[in-house]
């Protein structure tokens, strides 16, 4: 028995050594001609139109477009979900970190948007005249409540979602001239605050709106954020900028940045919003 098997196994093999043979002699088996198992090509537009990009802690990137839909959209591009508000009207600020509440602020309509993870919202939320007076910019904060960087008063506000009660004011005259100012994007990120201004330095608050210091990134109309670090594109490289070690680095990458201005980073990619809209890049 045991001899049968393994006259068996040197037949087997014998058999296999002429196959393998006879297909290398074949000219109708070309072997450097198959097609490579990655399709994905450098440079990808992924979708026409974004103005607004914002990465989720899950890695899926929550984008807007000029029509204001916004997008749930996987590493591979595909669109997950989609939520298209009753009354269109241009996004200001689009803030996805957290996943399962991703975040709008409508500034024509001084309204906000509060979704879910499957981009599900009853109605927007208008903001209270009397209580706040005009919102320039609002964005969600890390313990559930809002932050209202309020024009009219000129004071940056802490916001009790659910009644709209201030918790902390902080007056910017001492910080900011009211008379040249752009301001364009705020973050919280790991309890602090950033606020962009187009025509100075970002500005770091902490979390109940006590001003800290000003950032060696100027004239920046969005920030993102990498680990401990906060990053802008200037100048067709990434600047970096570690707010406690108090260092800069500078990246340059194998694609051009001329037109980017807003610029997220997951996985092995780098997506980022040119003139055609959402672009993802393979990470050099």
């Amino acid at each position: 028995m045991a001899k049968r098997f393994r006259n068996f196994l040197v037949f087997g093999l014998l058999g296999s050594l002429v196959f393998i043979s006879w297909v290398f002699k074949s000219k109708q088996v070309d072997f450097l001609a198959l097609p490579s198992l990655s399709t994905t090509s450098r440079d990808s537009l992924i979708r026409k139109g974004i103005n607004h990009i914002s990465l989720t802690r899950q890695g899926q990137i929550l984008a807007s477009d000029q029509e204001s839909n916004i997008f749930l959209i996987d590493s591979t591009g595909k669109i997950l979900y989609q939520y298209s508000p009753r009354r269109p009207a241009k996004i200001h600020l689009l803030e996805g970190w957290n996943g399962l509440r991703p975040f709008a602020f409508y500034r024509d309509f001084q309204e906000f948007v509060l979704l879910d993870r499957f981009l599900l919202a009853d109605n927007t939320s208008g903001l209270d005249p009397d209580k706040i007076g005009y919102a320039r910019l609002v964005a969600p904060s890390g313990d559930g409540n809002l932050w209202i960087l309020d024009e009219s008063n000129f004071q940056l506000r802490k916001l009790n979602l659910s009644n709209q009660f201030p918790i902390s004011s902080t007056p910017l005259d001492l910080i900011l001239s009211a008379r040249s100012y752009d301001i364009r994007f705020m973050r919280e990120y790991q309890n602090q605050l950033y606020i962009c201004d187009l025509k100075g330095p970002v500005l770091l608050f902490d979390q109940m709106g006590n001003f800290k210091k000003r950032l060696p990134l100027k004239e920046c109309e969005w920030i993102g954020f990498e680990g401990e670090e906060v990053y802008s594109v200037q100048n067709d490289t990434i600047t970096y900028f570690h707010p406690y070690k108090l260092q800069i680095r500078k990246k340059a990458l194998a694609f051009s940045l001329t037109d980017a201005h807003e610029l997220v980073k997951t996985g092995q990619f780098y997506w980022w919003i040119g003139k055609e809209g959402l672009i993802r890049s393979v990470v050099n």
